[in-house]
């Protein structure tokens, strides 16, 4: 259930902040747009809820999202630091913590991943299956979403 909220709140928190951006600045390419949403999307629309049904399997495709924030995160601090900008330290620092919790949360992905007792069939033994399915419903509503409205 924590990989669940960790990976939903990762992504969600990414795909915010990518967006905040777009909206502030207005251009398309800045900060390497579809790239962060290439990863962010799928790992708090896909990721989070897959790992309720099979931890093992929502961990790697969790891992592949994290890998493409991670570089999303570094590409954006170092252009952050090329222009100059008068709040670099704030965007900085964003891009700091944003980075750590996508750090912490790759290399959780990672252990689950290769964890050779785990099953690919192993689901998340806390809630009930309802409740899986429930909270499968909100990330994926908020992902149709966001391809129906973007």
């Amino acid at each position: 259930m924590t990989r669940y909220l960790f990976f939903f709140l990762t992504g969600f928190a990414h795909a915010l902040i990518i967006l905040l951006y777009f909206d502030l600045s207005g251009e398309d390419a800045l900060f390497y747009r579809t790239v962060g949403l290439a990863g962010a999307v799928p790992l708090f629309a896909l990721a989070s809820w897959l790992t309720l049904f099979s931890m093992r399997a929502g961990a790697a495709v969790a891992s592949v999202c994290l890998l493409v924030l991670l570089y999303w995160n570094v590409a954006a601090a170092q252009q952050t630091l090329q222009w100059g900008a008068s709040l670099d330290t704030i965007l900085l620092m964003i891009h700091v913590v944003l980075g750590a919790l996508a750090l912490v949360a790759f290399i959780t992905s990672l252990r689950y991943t290769f964890r050779s007792r785990l099953s690919w069939l192993t689901g998340t033994p806390r809630p009930s299956y309802v409740l899986k399915v429930l909270l499968a419903a909100i990330p994926v509503t908020v992902a149709v979403a966001y391809f129906l409205y973007a």
